[in-house]
């Protein structure tokens, strides 16, 4: 070793790499801020120069996390059919989760248990719906019975589909012996049945 002087910056990242090892193995209730310490290889003193409880330090993966998956599900900048669009769009999300052990225990596994934990859910879950409606809003001519300006429909069946995607990545964290692709096509089915209704472009999988 050079024995040269860390940054305070990557300390940090030290820190937080640390903290991904011991969040995924023992969650957050197990988890303690004395054995992150000491395989970021620093005294406890010095983590909480940086981090001031352990929440502060999840809330920070956690927001990492979150943005990872969004980022994870951006749509591709050619153009896609509807159909292919969303069957793109799920593997990449059950891609980023099955890949992400931590992410997917920290979004899908445990629920929040502190105020500033359900912010940064919170506030996942609005980027989430944004980013669902931005790929919604690539599909022209939706065929609506609802009288709602496209924007809010989109906004609507955004919420609807990530409500989906939420609860079969929560079950498939409890049964973890279904394989991705089997996941990726049953969310596909459910999900499909109605935006390949209102779309007029369903698409026969059988």
């Amino acid at each position: 070793m050079s024995g040269r002087r860390l940054t305070r910056g990557e300390r940090r990242e030290r820190i937080l790499a640390a903290a991904t090892e011991v969040f995924a193995e023992a969650g957050y209730e197990g988890a303690t801020l004395r054995e992150v310490a000491r395989r970021a290889q620093i005294t406890t003193p010095v983590l909480y120069d940086h981090f001031t409880a352990k929440a502060d330090l999840y809330s920070t993966l956690l927001d990492r996390e979150i943005a990872a998956l969004i980022e994870g599900w951006s749509a591709p900048d050619e153009a896609m059919a509807p159909f292919d669009l969303l069957y793109s769009r799920v593997m990449a999300i059950y891609a980023w989760i099955e890949a992400n052990e931590l992410g997917w225990r920290m979004i899908f596994g445990e629920s929040p248990r502190t105020p500033e934990l359900a912010e940064v859910h919170a506030r996942g879950q609005q980027r989430a719906t944004a980013q669902l409606a931005g790929l919604l809003a690539r599909v022209p001519d939706l065929r609506l019975t609802a009288n709602l300006q496209r924007e809010r429909a989109d906004e609507v069946l955004a919420e609807a589909a990530k409500s989906a995607l939420n609860a079969i990545a929560t079950w498939w964290w409890r049964n973890r012996d279904v394989p991705r692709e089997e996941v990726v096509a049953l969310t596909v089915d459910l999900l499909w049945r109605g935006l390949g209704q209102i779309t007029d472009q369903r698409k026969d999988r059988q």
